[in-house]
């Protein structure tokens, strides 16, 4: 009896939930004839979230069942192809075993429908082609949300603390609005400051340039772009959101932050206004944009060249806009206009000026590849950097007629910044003895400006696929720099003191020209010709005076002065063939580039010259099985040149403690970069999967070789070594758990590099391994909680070859937790934590940091545009900025100043009126 109990409470639950679902039946049928309709496809969704619950289809007398459907709220949906999709709110109470709906009419797409309201199915994702769509309206945002608030909601998308945005694990770099640019590529400016209430769709894609757009041929030339598709109801109107709020800190130093957004869109015309004022750290733009701003960061403050780092470096985590104390200044303007149906037209000017304060610790241990000399640096660094920064954009295109098109660009950048730097560094060996001291009291002051013109014109033809495309593009740069330095060098026998004054002029001229025609071969067939010429003009002059402390005399000093010119110039001849059939698109080709660089460094008196030859083959493979899952596989290569610096054979010594050694014998890289991307959504299930696997092999790999004396001065000089590859794979999954109401989702990004470095002409093989996991999970019914929680994990490991006892093992565990409660219809309380725990043995110190911040909002006045609200940021006081870095032989731990608690009050007020102005009522 004991045994038979449990399968007896068994079949009673199962025939008590049985006994509580209900059967629902109708029929489907066309309405223009009112007859029936076999194989429509029905389902059956929660109301709630439009999430999938029961499928079916009708039969071949139009007849459809759907059995056991419990207690609830649904929207019945019922699809046919050429057919608009029917919708019809469905309530069981579990009252009745069995319902029976009204007959289901479907309207072919081509009628006109006047009495039924026919809304966007609420499929939250879709794949279009190379295009994957998210309907916004199946993510739930709060009322204040913007577009980065909804991006975080999006599968497979990322927003990083410092607002930059990835997409199945790759950077976005440029967001559009209905298609249209929005502050050029500034990604933050559009995702911090749009509502997200007004788009509709988020479309993610890989932008292809304006001439792969013409001839139909992928040239490789892909930029990650998201398109937000505008509601209906939000293309015609004025939007925007004002804000201003103050408080204080626990120092009781005033605090602000007040911003404003307005927009004003019509069907032929979009303006956007926008500007910020505040010391709270927040910027409006990513980080990469305000380097696009100041030139690419060749006039960003503090541009003192520090010989010791080089780009083998891994970050462990990355330091963000929270480092330091930084007072924003920005505004700008965006206009869109379509001139005609065939002229449009687009332009933006932005302003911004940054004044940041950073008090730094680091504490960095060197390997030199030698236990006995194995030391560690300890620096203290006080700075202020102060910028600002104009940039114009404008954009034409014209449709000359029906095959002809004509697009012109343009950006205009000026940018000035000042930087003062003050620190100390300590070299103590592994014995703790005293080794040297260096300080430094150096001043900044530059100026950068550029422009960039370009036009691409297109002609297709009337046979099918036959066409030819020009591209000419033009750019100019000069950037000018004063450096004021005071260096005192300490060693244990003597003391050395540099004191000069440097001036550094450096200015470009580039051009580039490029045709392409294609012509088809066979039935879906093309194939491309095209030629590409470029040119790059540097000139380079960068003269060091000694100073005499006692009378303040300036003498030139020729040895460390660096003058020179140089131009870079390559041909490039091309074929490429485009193959479609079914479901599949595949492109190949190849490139033969012919390559020379010629250099003078007239302050040496030495002339350079390099002449290259490089086969560049590419292929692409794009396979759609359906609207729910998408393949795609890249391969291309390219060449890339040793700069003039690189080659140049003279000594820097500027820093004593870090000289640098050109080396004229470097060879180009010859790099080969594959992807592999798979999506896939199962719009019955809910059920997303990302995954990308992508590497990157380098021939020649130009890496810093270092050396140190008995005196640890480190010497670098610039290396070709056999390889470098690297191996990166990203995997994303999420699904609903429905017993709970929940949705899990699942991140993981690896990351393998293999590289060659020398220390002290001693070869090492280096091997670096990231693994990131990040696991949430979050409630599905948002209309009053929104919660989400999770847990994201780094490892970080490096190994040498040279010594393992000189490895490298770092974790940093993030855990982090966010909860949104609309209460009392009008009242909305927010709090967040990040609690992130250091581990690592080779640090001193591995704190674990508690990030909570709350507050409680009020929406008020008609339509809730009022809004007042409360926030605290940082309640326990314990923000530290923390980087940490793992160079092949050295690894560094800074502590950074960062904002500490604050309490703001803040008041805004949204407007919305769309539509136009409401008519009049007839007297």
């Amino acid at each position: 009896m004991k045994k038979a109990l449990p399968t007896l409470l068994f079949f009673f639950f199962i025939s008590a939930a049985f006994s509580q679902t209900t059967t629902v039946k109708g029929v489907v049928k066309d309405h223009a004839n009112n007859t029936t309709m076999p194989g429509a496809t029905v389902l059956l969704l929660h109301i709630a979230d439009s999430s999938f619950y029961k499928f079916g289809s009708s039969n071949q007398n139009g007849e459809f069942i759907l059995l056991h459907a419990e207690k609830g709220d649904y929207t019945l949906q019922v699809s046919f192809i050429g057919y608009k999709t029917f919708y019809t709110p469905l309530k069981i109470d579990g009252s009745q075993q069995e319902i029976t709906v009204d007959d289901v009419l479907l309207s072919s797409k081509s009628e006109e429908i006047k009495t039924v309201e026919i809304q966007d199915e609420m499929i939250p994702v879709q794949i279009k082609g190379d295009t994957i769509e998210y309907n916004a309206d199946a993510f739930k945002t709060n009322p204040e949300s913007n577009v980065s608030d909804l991006l975080k909601k999006l599968p497979g998308m990322e927003v990083d603390k410092n607002g930059t945005v990835k997409a199945q694990g790759e950077e976005v770099q440029k967001v559009l609005v209905d298609g249209k640019e929005f502050f050029g590529n500034d990604t933050k400016l559009a995702t911090e400051n749009l509502p997200a209430d007004m788009v509709k769709k988020v479309q993610v894609y890989d932008d292809q340039s304006d001439l792969s757009k013409i001839t139909g041929i992928d040239d490789g030339d892909r930029t990650k772009t998201i398109n937000l598709k505008l509601k209906k109801d939000r293309k015609k109107g004025l939007f925007g959101t004002v804000e201003g709020g103050g408080g204080i800190d626990d120092d009781v130093n005033a605090m602000y932050d007040n911003k404003f957004n307005i927009n004003k869109f019509k069907e032929d015309m979009q303006i956007s206004t926008l500007g910020m004022l505040n010391n709270t750290n927040k910027q409006g733009f990513s980080n990469r944009d305000y380097i696009n701003f100041v030139g690419g960061g060749q006039n960003l403050g503090g541009n003192f060249r520090n010989l010791n780092n080089n780009s083998n470096g891994v970050p462990i985590s990355s330091g963000s806009s929270n480092d330091g104390l930084t007072q924003t200044l920005a505004g700008g303007i965006n206009l869109n206009y379509d001139f005609t149906p065939t002229i449009t037209f687009s332009g933006n000017y932005f302003y911004n000026q940054l004044d940041k304060d950073v008090q730094s610790i680091s504490n960095k241990q060197y390997l030199t590849g030698n236990d006995t000399t194995n030391y560690k640096a300890l620096e203290n660094a006080l700075e202020n950097q102060l910028s600002r920064n104009h940039r114009l954009n404008i954009k034409y295109v014209q449709n000359i007629d029906s095959s002809q098109t004509l697009t012109l660009t343009g950006n205009l950048i000026y940018a000035d910044s000042k930087n003062v730097n003050n620190n100390t560094n300590d070299n103590i060996n592994n014995t703790g003895t005293y080794i040297s001291r260096s300080k430094a009291d150096n001043n900044y002051l530059g100026d950068y400006y550029s422009g960039t013109g370009d036009l691409v014109y297109g002609k297709r033809f009337r046979k099918k696929g036959r066409s030819f495309v020009l591209n000419l593009t033009a750019s100019g740069s000069n950037n000018n720099k004063d450096y004021h330095i005071l260096n005192d060098n300490n060693f244990f026998f003597a003391d050395t003191t540099t004191q000069q004054f440097q001036s550094e002029v450096s200015s470009d001229l580039n051009y580039q020209g490029k045709i392409a025609y294609t012509e088809p071969i066979a039935p879906s067939t093309y194939l491309e010709l095209r030629y590409l010429h470029s040119n790059y003009q540097t000139d380079y002059d960068k003269r060091f005076f000694d100073i005499n402390p006692t009378n303040n005399n300036e003498t030139y000093n020729g040895n460390l002065s660096l003058i020179y010119d140089n131009t870079y110039a390559f041909d490039q001849y091309g074929l490429g063939i485009q193959l479609n059939k079914g479901n599949s698109n595949i492109t190949t080709g190849v490139d033969f580039q012919q390559s020379t660089l010629t250099g003078k460094i007239e302050s040496r008196n030495t002339s350079i010259e390099n002449n290259n030859l490089f086969i560049l083959p590419n292929f692409k493979w794009n396979y759609n099985p359906g609207k729910t899952a998408k393949l795609t596989l890249n391969y291309n290569t390219n060449a890339q040149q040793p700069t003039i610096e690189q080659l140049q054979p003279t000594i820097d010594n500027s820093n004593p403690l870090y000289l640098y050694q050109g080396n004229p014998d470097l060879e180009p890289e010859y790099n080969h970069v594959a992807r592999l991307r798979y999506f896939m959504f199962n719009q019955f299930n809910f059920t997303n999967i990302f995954a990308m696997l992508s590497g990157n092999y380098t021939t020649n790999k130009i890496t810093n070789a270092q050396s140190f004396d008995s005196l640890l001065i480190q010497t670098t000089q610039p290396v070709n070594v056999d390889y470098d590859y690297t191996i990166s794979g990203y995997f994303y999954y999420g699904t609903p758990i429905r017993p709970i109401k929940t949705k899990i989702n699942i991140g993981y990004n690896a990351n393998y590099n293999k590289s060659i470095a020398f220390i002290n002409a001693i070869k090492n093989n280096v091997d670096r391994i990231t693994h990131t996991i990040d696991v949430s999970v979050e409630n599905r019914n948002k209309d009053i909680v929104d919660a989400k929680t999770g847990a994201r994990v780094t490892l970080n490991n490096t190994e040498y070859s040279l010594n393992s006892s000189l490895n490298q093992n770092f974790i940093s565990t993030q855990y982090y937790t966010d909860l949104y409660i609309d209460f009392l219809k009008q009242w909305s309380f927010y709090t967040g934590l990040e609690y992130t725990v250091y581990n690592g043995d080779n640090f001193t110190d591995n704190p674990d940091i508690p990030i909570w911040k709350a507050h409680l909002s009020r929406r008020f006045l008609k339509g809730n545009k009022g809004l007042i609200k409360f926030s605290v940021f940082d309640i326990l006081n314990q923000n530290i900025g923390i980087n940490r870095t793992s160079q092949f032989n050295y690894i560094e731990d800074q502590r950074i100043n960062s904002l500490g608690r604050y309490y703001m009050l803040s008041l805004s007020y949204k407007i919305t009126r769309f539509g136009g102005k409401k008519k009049k009522d007839p007297k």
